[in-house]
């Protein structure tokens, strides 16, 4: 066995529980990023695969005991998530989504994240924030509509929005949004 004697790598291979333990967690660290969150259902099963994945490596001698074990283990559990997205794609559309530079076409990790970053302003948006995007974003309704529910001017509706929008993109640090706009309607 190439592995010293005490580090993780030999004690996982002895089937150390504790060590299991450890690699579990760096395993489920790296499940749980904010882009592989449309994988909930399939984490258990996936935290299974890649300890699977990490176990047969080492048997076959793939690590470098002078490299970081944890950048290792989750470098697995990364690659594993990707192909779990791929084959998601793959399956509801038939081929894998274009993935070069200025295609225009999102991949399934892109909206991933961008849905992470909208949940996250919404957490830490204003209740009257949270209820413009709701009304304005996801049920598609126009200015005057909003104005009606709500019992304020439609000019009311549209500066409150602007100034919502400009929170959430300074909430993100304008990480990957553009500058608040205003759609026309």
């Amino acid at each position: 066995m190439p592995y010293s004697e005490q580090s993780l790598a030999s004690r996982i291979l002895d089937d150390d529980p504790e060590a299991l333990g450890q690699v579990i967690r760096w395993i489920s660290l790296a499940l749980t990023s904010p882009r592989f969150w449309q994988l909930r259902s399939e984490w258990p099963d996936l935290v299974q695969e890649v300890l699977a994945r990490v176990v047969e490596s080492l048997r076959l001698e793939r690590f470098q005991e002078s490299r970081d074990f944890r950048a290792y283990v989750q470098g697995i559990a990364r690659f594993a998530c990707l192909q779990s997205l791929a084959k998601r794609v793959d399956s509801v559309s038939g081929s894998l989504p274009d993935r070069r530079v200025g295609s225009g076409a999102w991949s399934l990790e892109t909206r991933a994240i961008q849905t992470q970053m909208a949940r996250r302003v919404l957490d830490l948006a204003s209740e009257e924030c949270r209820e413009l995007f709701r009304k304005y974003y996801f049920e598609g309704e126009n200015y005057e509509a909003i104005a009606s529910s709500m019992g304020i001017p439609v000019g009311t509706v549209k500066s409150r929005l602007f100034r919502c929008l400009r929170s959430a993109y300074e909430i993100l640090g304008s990480g990957g949004l553009e500058k608040p706009r205003l759609r026309n309607g």
